[in-house]
């Protein structure tokens, strides 16, 4: 945040619309506002995932604005635009949709205005025309509807403060759009019918648009409040009101094995993961949230370094030891060429990338094993050596007999090697602030599934959230993961037959798919 001294410019508000819930379609120029923005203020309706596009010091503020959980009132979240723009922070307010499509972002415009702050307006894909679309149903037809409607379904026909024309509706034609309307489907659904409108006009309603727990209902006006409390329909729903919401255009596709699933992926690292990914590309709405993050403890550093010397290899586990131990040398007056003569052993792809990114050479944890199992009548420092692909002279330079090799996470070095590891902790992770937003949909049994891809990812959620809902499945990444679930009080359901990303993705597909199946028969 940039303090705001005089004769510089204070901060801005931005109002930027985060589209009707896939994360896909926010706009580039929000994308880029979000990259350099010091302060979000979000709103339930947009993707949780659009905020790993804002820097990782930037503070997140959630304001709610969902209809059964506390929300901030509209005059509190003006204040807050205000007074971050005036301590010099560029703010971006992200809600869903389009700021100026009933979503009150007139209002927080107004009072940027009021207060002499400055404030853009980015547009956004507005869940009005957008769901409709992704459902199949085109909001105009020349044959059916050249007139549309969009209209708030939050206050109750014939509310004193309500300004829609409901009997005017019932008299038209025209495609009739509602946005928080599923409180009201039996209010609304009378005021049409006794406006004129036919019983059999044909109604979809649309929960969770744009997500992969995307599901319509399709019925009649005079069915709608039966028919949608038999379904159990949800907020966020978009209602579609006329003869376009018989149709279905969308093209036929298939069902990917997790669709309608939507799964909690706890990360103990503030960038993306890639569980959640892998989750997202079999179907599911995977939303991820931060339980810990890495910290260096007081003490950090002064083993690694006092044991550097004598090691003939160096574990990393994740990219941010790649930058501790960059960071660490650096404070010790080297740089990574004190690395040299050491096998570094990368025991993920995304490890491998950070120090080819330095350009430090690594091997990887199943080349280590496999160099031994190859090798066996080298030495102990040469099968190490030659695990990394290194000469004779390095593989002299190596200690031996049982060559020392440093672990710095959490990694495991492959068993009956010749190797002694030895652990030294570089970073610990402490537990994050909880998010309103993940404890509220927890409440609220909005998950199906919940995967820890650590133990410490379980351990913090429990921290963080108490007892998880139980109906709730749970999945773990491997044996310690789920020895600390259960150690927290979790129940674990789905553990892979071997760790990682795509063996637990894959083991909650087939989890799924067979309950289906099950359910089904």
């Amino acid at each position: 945040m940039h303090a705001v001294t005089d004769g510089q410019i204070a901060g801005e508000v931005w109002l930027v619309g985060a589209g009707p819930g896939d994360p896909g379609l926010l706009t580039v120029r929000g994308r880029e506002l979000l990259a350099t923005a010091d302060v979000v203020v979000v709103d339930r309706l947009a993707a949780a995932v659009l905020l790993d596009a804002a820097p990782p010091d930037a503070e997140i503020i959630h304001v709610g604005k969902s209809p059964t959980a506390r929300s901030w009132a509209q005059e509190k979240i003006n204040a807050v635009l205000v007074d971050r723009a005036r301590a010099g922070a560029r703010v971006v307010r992200l809600k869903g949709g389009d700021p100026y499509v009933l979503g009150r972002g007139g209002e927080e415009a107004q009072a940027c205005a009021e207060a002499g702050v400055a404030c853009t307006v980015v547009p956004g894909i507005t869940s009005a025309l957008a769901v409709p679309a992704l459902a199949g149903i085109p909001v105009t037809h020349r044959d059916l509807a050249q007139e549309l409607a969009v209209v708030s379904g939050h206050l109750p026909p014939g509310h004193p403060d309500s300004t829609v024309d409901w009997a005017g509706l019932a008299a038209s034609r025209a495609t009739i759009v509602i946005l928080m309307g599923v409180a009201r489907l039996m209010d609304i659904a009378d005021a049409l019918l006794a406006g004129g409108r036919p019983e059999v006009t044909p109604v979809a309603v649309i929960e969770r648009g744009a997500t992969p727990a995307q599901r319509v209902l399709r019925t009649t006006l005079d069915a709608l409040a039966i028919d949608a409390i038999a379904a159990g329909v949800r907020s966020p729903a978009v209602i579609v009101v006329g003869e376009v919401a018989a149709r279905n255009d969308a093209p036929a596709v298939g069902a990917a094995p997790l669709a309608g699933v939507r799964v909690l992926v706890a990360r103990t690292r503030p960038r993306p993961g890639l569980l959640a990914r892998r989750l997202r590309q079999l179907g599911a709405d995977a939303v991820e949230t931060v339980v810990a993050h890495p910290a260096p403890p007081d003490d950090a550093g002064a083993a690694l370094l006092a044991a550097l010397p004598g090691a003939a290899g160096l574990v990393l586990a994740d990219p941010d030891e790649v930058a501790a131990v960059v960071a660490l040398l650096r404070r010790a007056g080297t740089d990574v060429r004190a690395l040299a003569g050491l096998t570094l052993v990368a025991a993920r792809p995304d490890v491998t990338d950070a120090l080819d990114a330095l350009g430090l050479a690594a091997t990887t944890l199943d080349q280590l094993g496999q160099a031994d199992r190859t090798d066996a009548g080298a030495g102990d420092a040469g099968r190490v050596a030659r695990a990394a692909g290194a000469g004779p002279a390095a593989a002299g330079r190596r200690p031996a007999p049982g060559p020392a090799v440093l672990v710095v996470g959490a990694a495991d070095l492959p068993a009956g090697g010749p190797w002694t590891p030895r652990r030294v902790p570089l970073l610990t992770d402490v537990t994050a602030d909880p998010d309103p937003r993940i404890a509220d949909e927890l409440r609220h049994g909005d998950f199906d599934v919940a995967a820890f891809a650590s133990s410490t990812a379980a351990r913090s959620t429990a921290q963080l959230y108490g007892p998880l809902p139980p109906d709730l499945l749970v999945a773990a990444m491997g044996r310690r993961s789920a020895e600390a679930c259960e150690a927290a009080g979790i129940r674990v359901d789905i553990v892979p037959t071997e760790p990682g990303v795509r063996p637990l993705a894959a083991a909650v597909a087939d989890f799924v798919t067979a309950s289906r199946a099950a359910a089904a028969s």
